[in-house]
């Protein structure tokens, strides 16, 4: 059954609801423009600059502090996945309160009212664009870039989260883009009071099943709407669908610069190992070589000590042979020399006696060459010596000296007797 109503009593009705809708339009810009909304992030002050801009250029009283938490994604294996992800939910929500708490005590400083409306979504754009619809916000005020990308050169935004809310929000919206506390940039709302009534009164109309025969109430504004959301969605998309492709691309690159990095450490870590088994084969050799070294150096130390003993005993046996050739030559001069003439050492004559500390005369060549072959005591009492200092004994070698004339003088005088005879 279809209710036929004529087209005079439409516009009629039409007329009286969009009367009806413009005094309500009114009533909330009204409520609306006494709020002034300031988007701040979740870390320490970074927003402090826009806020601060907010309350001295705006007039305004009532501010209104917009946060978007963004739940962390964690990716955790195990029985305790829940539990590491509540305590670590619970960790950011409770840091993100305290830093909220900071900019109300700004507010508190600068004596104007706020309020802190928080939300949570996984992107930030989104959830500033639901509050603007929800809440209906006309003044917004946002970072166009973080602090620390300021210059005076800049003119445009540079946050991809300013730029998407600034090609995306309401028209109803004028909102401020300010960085460092100066304003770079400022989109001006424009009003759309036709195309909210029309869409109203068309909406009002579907809802009560007016229809009629020869003419119907146009629904472009609904159909314009439903094309802006779809373009808003679909772009929205797009720059999601770009975002994990970026994402992907870094995940790849980070995964093969890991890879890459495993590979690099673990060749450090064989080249490290090889080193030092190569240092420790070379402490090897060195320590042996140091031994052999030693070794050849202690050889080389007897060897010295024993041609030290070899050239003495030659001077030795040149001697006794110097004397066995004297005796054959004149055997009718050998006699007994006093014992206190025969050097201990040597068993013979002294040609240079010399005293040693331990009262004992030697010849001054065999007790040198005792003491050079490392000896500090006496050889004949075997007690170590004081010191190695030797005294000529003049008149021992005197004494030896006459002896040793004596005998010339002898021949001399008997063959003078015998030649007188």
């Amino acid at each position: 059954m279809t209710l036929k109503i004529p087209i005079q009593e439409v516009v009629k009705m039409v007329g009286s609801l969009r009367y009806r809708e413009s005094m309500e339009t009114s009533k909330i810009k009204t409520l609306m423009d006494e709020k002034i909304y300031v988007a701040v992030t979740g870390k320490d002050l970074e927003s402090k600059s826009s806020l601060v801009w907010a309350i001295h250029n705006s007039g305004g009283k009532e501010f209104c502090i917009v946060h978007v938490h963004q739940p962390i994604q964690i990716s955790v294996q195990g029985t305790t996945f829940h539990e590491q992800k509540l305590r670590l939910y619970r960790k950011e929500k409770e840091k993100a309160h305290k830093n909220l708490d900071k900019y109300l005590h700004i507010c508190r400083q600068m004596q104007v009212n706020a309020e802190i409306i928080s939300i949570e979504m996984d992107s930030v754009e989104e959830g500033i664009l639901q509050l603007i619809s929800q809440r209906g916000v006309t003044k917004l005020v946002m970072g166009a870039a973080a602090d620390r990308h300021y210059s005076m050169r800049m003119k445009d935004l540079q946050s991809k989260k300013a730029i998407y809310i600034h090609r995306e929000a309401p028209a109803i919206c004028h909102i401020w883009f300010t960085c460092k506390g100066y304003l770079i940039c400022s989109r001006e709302a424009r009003s759309t009071d036709n195309s909210y009534l029309e869409y109203s009164s068309s909406n009002t109309l579907s809802q009560s099943k007016i229809t009629r025969e020869t003419e119907s109430v146009p629904s472009s504004s609904i159909v314009k709407d439903d094309a802006e959301t779809s373009k808003r969605k679909a772009r929205f998309e797009a720059s999601k669908r770009e975002e994990a492709e970026k994402s992907a691309v870094d995940a790849l690159k980070k995964e093969e610069t890991e890879k890459a990095l495993r590979k690099t450490n673990e060749e450090l870590e064989k080249m490290r190992s090889e080193a030092e088994s190569q240092i420790t084969e070379s402490y090897t050799v060195i320590r042996k070589l140091q031994e052999k070294n030693n070794l050849s150096m202690e050889t080389l130390r007897r060897l010295r000590e024993e041609q030290e003993e070899l050239k003495i005993k030659l001077r030795e046996v040149s001697k006794l042979k110097g004397k066995r050739e004297e005796e054959e030559v004149s055997p009718s001069n050998h006699r007994e020399p006093p014992q206190y003439f025969i050097c201990p050492i040597t068993q013979d004559i002294m040609e240079d006696p010399h005293v040693a500390t331990d009262g004992f005369t030697y010849e001054r060549e065999a007790i040198s060459g005792w003491f050079a072959r490392g000896h500090d005591t006496s050889p004949m009492i075997n007690k170590r010596l004081p010191h190695t200092s030797l005294v000529p004994n003049l008149a021992l070698r005197s004494a030896i000296q006459e002896w040793l004339q004596v005998p010339e003088s002898l021949n001399k005088s008997s063959a003078c007797k015998s030649e007188h005879f």
